[in-house]
């Protein structure tokens, strides 16, 4: 009992609602030393959170300059646990989460390369519950505060592309490590690490009802405070194809793509884990798609409400999630 409670400890697994991405990572390794009755000194690192299905549907797309108001409200229910050969690991513990994310965005009048320079700003509340271990569970720390994340955007809407309306996005965030976090919970809200990721999102409409929305990240993360452990690179997608059925109405289809480019380091060494522990890949991965719906109102309320299934998960939890989104143009 001491050694499976002592061997979660160490794992140090973490939740931030920043992007309400929940990466509870348990290695087959962990189990196969827990059954071996052998002791676990350490673990790689998990993935901080990022955009994962949060926004979709005319991402790209922005009125104009001024202040918007964005709401998001998410909700995760983990199914299973996939190891690094996307096999499930039975009796793991199920993390769930409510996430509840504040965005504010102010798009400027100020032009840079053609486009209207903007910053936007983040902040989340999460609730984290733990289900389904016949085992000792994983303690969570309540303070729902999770990491801040700004940054700086440059908005081109209204332009064409090979004739088609077509309107993107480039920015560059921060994820400052402000959520909390204390060693001895096993899952933190907060991340405990600073990271980096600019990304491009666009919306492009072939025809008046028909559109398609993607938005591409690209994350570098910086050490764990205070340890010499380091993520690797991630690269991520959200997708929607869309349609107009009505005035104000679209529906879509949607989901989004993670994919771990680089293996998780230590001291800078990428063959750390696999030398040192015989873990031979750290890299996460994970599908979703759902559908979705958005409704548009003459006052320029816009209201989105979609669910995901995750699938052809590795070394993560597949689950489904559900997200109403709701933004508002402040000033008019």
């Amino acid at each position: 009992m001491k050694l499976l409670l002592y061997i979660l400890r160490q794992q140090k697994i973490w939740f931030t609602g920043t992007y309400n991405r929940l990466y509870y990572k348990i290695t087959v390794l962990m189990f196969l030393m827990l059954v071996a009755g052998l002791s676990a000194w350490a673990q790689d690192p998990r993935l901080p959170p990022t955009n994962l299905g949060i926004t979709n549907m005319q991402d790209g797309n922005a009125p104009g300059p001024g202040w918007y108001y964005m709401q998001f409200v998410q909700a995760y229910q983990s199914n299973n646990f996939k190891n690094s050969f996307g096999q499930t690991i039975t009796d793991a513990p199920q993390v769930n989460s409510i996430l509840a994310m504040q965005q504010l965005i102010f798009i400027s009048k100020a032009k840079f390369l053609g486009g209207n320079l903007g910053y936007t700003t983040i902040v989340p509340l999460v609730k984290l519950s733990v289900t389904g271990s016949n085992g000792v569970m994983p303690t969570i720390n309540p303070n729902p505060l999770g990491d801040v994340i700004t940054g700086l955007l440059i908005q081109w809407s209204n332009k064409k592309l090979w004739g088609m309306n077509y309107s993107n996005r480039l920015e560059l965030d921060l994820g400052i490590p402000t959520g909390a976090y204390q060693l001895g919970y096993d899952i933190n809200p907060g991340a405990h690490i600073w990271r980096i990721f600019p990304h491009y999102t666009f919306t492009l409409s072939p025809t008046k009802n028909l559109s398609f929305s993607m938005r591409h990240h690209l994350t570098y993360y910086f050490d764990e405070i205070g340890t010499k452990a380091k993520p690797g690179i991630t690269y991520n997608f959200n997708y929607s194809a869309e349609y107009s059925i009505a005035p104000g109405v679209t529906l879509e289809i949607a989901g989004y793509y993670l994919n771990q480019l680089l293996q998780d380091s230590y001291n800078g060494s990428t063959h750390y884990y696999q030398d040192t522990y015989h873990i031979k890949n750290t890299k996460e991965r994970v599908f979703a798609v759902g559908p979705g719906i958005g409704y548009l109102s003459p006052t320029g309320l816009f209201i989105e409400l979609k669910g995901m299934q995750e699938t052809s998960a590795i070394n993560r939890s597949e689950g489904f999630r559900t997200t109403l989104a709701v933004a508002y143009k402040l000033d008019k």
